[in-house]
């Protein structure tokens, strides 16, 4: 439970896998749960999932601050806002529908991202890339002995 809610020590590349494993099929599970009410209540069901976002955010801080300072990240909270934020920008400005459009085919209504929309998502992505390389496949800070998590 430390692993995704306690925000001190560090850890390595193997628990932070885990961790993020963890947290996908978590979130998979609740979008899941969520889609069929999304169908059918529109707004409301994408501010639930958004609301599903902001409560795996915590975990995900967890994880992602403990593996930093095994990176020897100085300014973690400088890094957990350029690695998290963009994407939650990009979450929150399309259920709210700024930056997204809502087309309709026949019976199905999707979101359709405008050039902001497009300029969000990038960054969200872009982030998630560059934390993805550096939480999860780069080597943490050397310890006295020569040992790394």
């Amino acid at each position: 439970m430390s692993l995704l809610f306690g925000m001190t020590g560090k850890i390595g590349r193997g628990q932070f896998w885990l961790g993020l494993v963890v947290l996908f099929v978590v979130s998979i599970v609740a979008s899941l749960l969520v889609a069929g009410l999304s169908l059918t209540t529109g707004r409301v069901g994408q501010w639930l999932s958004f609301g599903i976002l902001l409560l795996l955010l915590y975990p995900a801080v967890a994880l992602s601050r403990k593996r930093l300072r095994d990176r020897g990240r100085n300014h973690l909270n400088a890094w957990l806002v350029a690695y998290l934020a963009p994407g939650v920008v990009a979450n929150f400005a399309q259920t709210a529908g700024v930056g997204f459009v809502n087309e309709t085919f026949g019976d199905l209504t999707v979101s359709s991202p405008t050039t902001l929309g497009t300029v969000l998502l990038a960054a969200g992505f872009l982030a998630f890339v560059v934390a993805i390389i550096d939480l999860g496949f780069l080597k943490g800070k050397e310890r006295p002995g020569g040992e790394t998590l």
